[in-house]
């Protein structure tokens, strides 16, 4: 699944149910495995199908539906300039997460440091000269939230094949001056290989 489909998936999954109910969320759910063998889950990595057994059921009223059920999880601050698009994230659930790594110190300097340069796990404790016990560990959860996301590969000294990592955001605004806000920016490569930002605020 994409990077950033693969953040939004549990959230998205939890708004449609929440707005359509179980009656209806099962229905589409049944459709979805009918017409294309998948879960809603797994149709976050092709948002059209989901889109397509939307529009079955609501006809044109599935696009407003879509950017609602999104609004939920984030809202974009800015179309006009698409290099640098910025969103603030509406999900509790999704904010306390991106909110919890930057309350470390250590998960803080991973993120910081791996924004646009991806790194192998090796290369971002030795140069971040991060403890090898808490540096696995914390890596892996970044990973496991999908905050520190692949982004190719490299090869050791004897030719193993070995993944890169970078953050998943190009900035990150954490604003306590009113009503907490988190704000991140995207980078133009994660928008463009999301199915779901694609489908729901590109088209």
């Amino acid at each position: 699944m994409n990077n950033i489909d693969t953040f939004f998936a549990s959230s998205l999954e939890r708004m449609i149910c929440t707005h359509l109910g179980d009656t209806t969320f099962h229905s589409i759910q049944n459709r979805l495995f009918e017409k294309y063998g998948m879960s809603i889950t797994e149709s976050m990595n092709g948002f059209q199908k989901l889109d397509s057994v939307l529009r079955e059921f609501f006809g044109a009223g599935a696009e407003g539906l879509e950017r609602k059920f999104l609004e939920g999880i984030c809202t974009i601050k800015s179309k006009k300039d698409k290099v640098e698009n910025r969103f603030t994230i509406s999900d509790p659930k999704l904010s306390q997460s991106i909110l919890r790594a930057f309350s470390d110190d250590e998960m803080t300097k991973i993120l910081n440091a791996s924004i646009g340069e991806p790194w192998t796990i090796t290369e971002i404790l030795e140069k971040l000269d991060i403890p090898k016990s808490s540096g696995y560990r914390k890596i892996n959860s970044l990973i496991e939230q999908g905050l520190l996301i692949k982004a190719g590969h490299d090869f050791t000294a004897n030719r193993r094949t070995v993944d890169k990592y970078k953050s998943l955001f190009d900035n990150v605004n954490i604003d306590f001056s009113n009503k907490l806000s988190v704000n991140v920016q995207f980078t133009q490569e994660v928008i463009r290989s999301s199915t779901v930002l694609q489908t729901v605020y590109c088209n």
